[in-house]
């Protein structure tokens, strides 16, 4: 019996299969391909069979999107391809943490799911950092509940920024710095938003585990988690597919409720 899971991001859609709460299979491909079912069920048999999945025996399909206008194709594409209506988290299921954001339906569904994850893994006291279209901190207390967070762009929207809004400035791909001075354009940039980001977060972090945070756990997720890992003090705590993970959590409860 295997769950599929799928996390909806601005740029890339993530697809799970899991057994339990371990990730068997993963891949991903571009959200605009949501807009078109026909790419998308392509795009899905193409990464499926990739992923050496069997079409059964399939409990269920569980999403997490932060593109809510998208919502009802993927709904579509589900029912279409798995034959079955998809549990949108959020929408069919609420995240069963407790939310202390000031407007609470402003925080994204994957910030929930990871705090939820977070905590049943790891349990209360927790900062996640989740690299992806934003770079996300977000705040779980001991007494299990979502504080909130902070939102920074995050590397890809740096590296667009710094293309589109020069005149000058290349596209550069991103990738490990060789140096932290930079003796051409590439390598200027790749060090500028590398370590940049690594100072960043590490500067984010000290404030909050000198007060507000004092004594919590620091967990790093997301795409581009691995590219500033190696170069922080704080993010040494590497959880891949805490969104996965969290979204197979969150099937359980639901079974056990039944």
């Amino acid at each position: 019996m295997s769950l599929i899971v799928l996390d909806i991001g601005n740029t890339n859609v993530s697809v799970g299969v899991l057994k339990g709460t371990s990730v068997d299979r993963s891949f991903k491909f571009e959200t605009s391909l949501l807009k078109s079912p026909k790419k998308i069920e392509g795009a899905l048999r193409k990464g499926l069979a990739e992923a050496r999945w069997e079409t059964k025996p399939l409990q269920a399909v569980y999403v997490c999107s932060v593109v809510p206008a998208l919502n009802a194709n993927i709904k579509k594409i589900v029912r279409s391809f798995f034959k079955m209506d998809p549990i949108i988290v959020g929408e069919d299921v609420p995240v069963p943490i407790i939310n202390r954001y000031r407007i609470p339906h402003q925080v994204g569904q994957d910030r929930l799911v990871n705090a939820y994850a977070g905590l049943k893994l790891f349990g209360g006291g927790l900062i996640i950092v989740d690299f992806g279209t934003a770079i996300t901190f977000d705040i779980v207390s001991k007494k299990a509940e979502y504080l909130g967070g902070l939102i920074v762009p995050g590397l890809r929207l740096m590296q667009e920024a710094l293309h589109r809004k020069t005149a000058l400035l290349p596209y550069v791909e991103l990738a490990k710095p060789m140096e932290i001075i930079g003796k051409d354009t590439v390598s200027s940039i790749r060090a500028g938003i590398v370590f940049g980001v690594a100072g960043l977060c590490d500067g984010i972090l000290l404030r909050l585990l000198k007060k507000e945070c004092k004594g919590f756990k620091v967990i790093v997720t997301g795409g581009d988690a691995h590219l500033i890992k190696p170069y922080s003090a704080y993010l040494s705590c590497l959880e891949e597919h805490l969104v996965f993970k969290g979204l197979a959590l969150i099937y359980n409860s639901q079974i056990k409720r039944v």
